[in-house]
């Protein structure tokens, strides 16, 4: 449910009083696909799934933390019939780490790759970054990701963010 004043978010359909106020973080990149948006009723991220094509990012799937238990994510993107996917990047949420930013690399209005910063460590580049690619952060200082939405059809266009408040124990990274 939307706040009227702004892109603040509660986190849902479900029992929202669970989850902390979102800040929804528009959706960067290219132009063109079909919206999705996975909520923000979630604690966090447990795994982040790409495939890759020569067009760019062609799946992405998040899984995400409820009840702090892994909940799987739907798939966005690609086609309907091969969802293999070429990188993974795990994190360990029994230890409370989250994604405070992704990066973004894109070109031609499809999602190139990104590199995801935790409260703990970065990634290496998924996807790539070759060209004349258009760079953009999603992070809001003090908060960590607990959600996605964005564009797509047959690669990724646009990806955006929801964003919690960390706790107190959290607030350095």
């Amino acid at each position: 449910m939307q706040h009227p004043e702004s892109n603040i978010y509660s986190g849902g359909p479900s029992d929202s009083s669970k989850f902390p106020i979102a800040q929804k973080l528009e959706a960067n990149g290219g132009n063109g696909g079909k919206e999705w948006d996975d909520g923000a009723d979630h604690e966090g991220i447990s795994q982040v799934y790409i495939r890759e094509g020569c067009e760019g990012i062609e799946s992405i799937k998040f899984d995400y933390v409820k009840n702090g238990q892994p909940k799987a994510g739907p798939i966005h993107c690609g086609s309907a019939s091969d969802h293999k996917f070429t990188e993974c990047y795990d994190l360990n949420h029994t230890i409370d780490e989250h994604i405070v930013s992704i990066k973004c690399y894109y070109d031609e209005g499809v999602i190139q790759g990104f590199v995801i910063k935790t409260n703990i460590r970065t990634s290496a580049l998924m996807g790539y970054n070759i060209g004349r690619t258009t760079a953009f952060q999603l992070e809001v200082k003090g908060k960590k990701i607990i959600g996605f939405h964005g564009s797509s059809d047959k690669n990724l266009h646009s990806l955006g963010a929801y964003f919690a408040p960390l706790s107190r124990s959290n607030l350095e990274y």
